[in-house]
């Protein structure tokens, strides 16, 4: 997964022996630029999760002869980017599946630690060449009956017929972009390829760990907070006002909610209907006349009240509960380069046209209007609202836990979790120190050389 050093003796084994093989030099010199790059990733993983690491560059056994000092950080971070630099131009423009690397994953990635370490310029610039090799994204251009068998005129006030119609076809690109049938689409940059029916080993288990037991036969391994239900942006693409936790939970009345429980999610914000599963909310792309509902204390149920419909492919809900999916996941996509490049060049240099662009392109794609760029028009505004706004679009891929480090404030977000009931979910205390982690204990006992940088970091 990267955060191990399995992969990197795996990629240095590979590099040591290569040019032994009986292959052509272009072959191998492709080889070896994508091998470099994903040692570079796993390098990057561990940096960014526990600082300093030994950088070990060539093929080891595990033993006292790699029980080595760590490398800083910053060190291990220029390391990274320089394999980057050096293999680039050596990666083919599209490789032969998107689960290997390409010269648009290659560069997407060192536009990613850029911004992880806030070199905005670099970022803004790697993220920049990206936008030039021909991604694009996902949209559905035509509705079926399908597509409109969820009646949201409860939930949303159409005003005129196109905007009904924009809104549905802002669903569909939306939800739709992570689903089976549309794998291998021009916003995917690479993604990680699964097979059906191979339980764990090689097959997907987004709808597993994403559905609740009551809707798909899921285990609700992984759910949204309430806190992220409230980013979502009003359908006008302003902040939402959320009511009280009180206020919430007498609403919700234990599962016997009135309309003024529902309140909460009229008119808002495209992805929030494709994204979150919360009581009221319809899917019949799951099940005939489907409405979840929030089975409180049942086996395999959320514990915040909310599910994840976001990524789950409801074609395969029956392998739900199983692992035994077919779906990819996707590693990059072009809207993360599009909101890297946004944030980025605004640290740079404030707003500019080809920033709004950049987020208009997300929220239009998603049937939301463009940013007010009168109302949004400081670098300190366009800054929240980018963090807003790459929050909501990248939600539950990822992102957020290195999000919030990056930005200092883990502090204030790191907060207890409560349900919809106004139940404590979760108590959570955040320390300083828990920028970096700590090492693993086994780590420790087989190189106690990473002591000194174990205290340094307050562990």
């Amino acid at each position: 997964d990267g955060y191990d050093y399995t992969g990197i003796r795996r990629f240095n084994y590979f590099l040591d022996n290569i040019d032994k093989a009986p292959v052509s030099d272009q072959v191998k010199k492709q080889y070896k630029s994508e091998v470099r790059v994903l040692r570079a990733w796993s390098y990057y993983n561990l940096s960014k999760k526990f600082g300093a690491v030994p950088l070990i560059t060539n093929f080891f056994i595990e033993g006292k002869d790699v029980a080595i000092a760590p490398t800083a950080e910053a060190d291990v971070m220029n390391f990274v980017i320089s394999e980057l630099d050096d293999v680039i131009d050596d990666l083919p423009l599209e490789n032969v599946y998107k689960s290997r690397v390409s010269k648009g994953a290659a560069l997407a990635l060192k536009s990613r630690i850029h911004l992880f370490n806030q070199q905005w310029a670099e970022a803004a610039s790697a993220a920049e060449r990206v936008m030039g090799l021909g991604y694009e994204l996902f949209k559905v251009t035509s509705l079926s009956a399908e597509d409109l068998a969820d009646d949201y005129s409860g939930f949303v006030d159409f005003e005129t017929e196109e905007q009904k119609q924009q809104f549905y076809l802002g669903l569909a690109s939306y939800q739709k972009l992570f689903w089976e049938a549309h794998e291998g689409n021009n916003e995917v940059i690479m993604e990680a390829e699964y097979m059906p029916e191979s339980a764990y080993a090689y097959s997907s288990g987004i709808n597993t760990i994403y559905l609740a037991d009551n809707a798909g036969g899921g285990w609700s391994s992984v759910t949204p907070t309430q806190s992220l239900v409230d980013a979502y942006w009003t359908s006008e693409g302003t902040n939402f006002t959320a009511p009280s936790k009180e206020h919430r939970a007498a609403a919700y009345n234990a599962g016997d909610y009135s309309d003024d429980y529902l309140e909460e999610f009229k008119n808002r914000d495209t992805r929030l209907y494709a994204s979150i599963l919360f009581p009221g909310a319809q899917w019949n792309d799951l099940q005939d006349n489907f409405v979840f509902s929030w089975n409180k204390g049942g086996s395999n149920i959320s514990k915040t009240g909310y599910n994840y419909r976001k990524m789950v492919d409801p074609s395969e809900s029956a392998q739900s509960g199983q692992y035994k999916g077919s779906q990819n996941f996707p590693i990059i996509r072009y809207a993360e380069v599009l909101l890297t490049f946004a944030e980025a060049e605004n640290e740079v240099a404030g707003p500019s046209g080809e920033i709004y662009d950049a987020i208009d392109a997300i929220r239009l794609r998603a049937g939301m209007p463009a940013v007010n760029r009168a109302e949004v028009s400081s670098k300190e505004a366009l800054r929240s609202l980018i963090r807003n706004e790459r929050r909501i679009e990248l939600a539950g891929e990822g992102f957020r836990w290195d999000d919030i480090r990056r930005w200092g404030i883990s502090q204030p977000v790191m907060t207890s979790i409560y349900s919809i009931d106004n139940d404590l979910t979760q108590q959570r205390r955040y320390d300083p120190k828990f920028i970096r982690l700590p090492y693993p204990q086994t780590a420790l006992d087989r190189n106690p050389n990473l002591m000194d940088a174990q205290e340094a970091k307050g562990y």
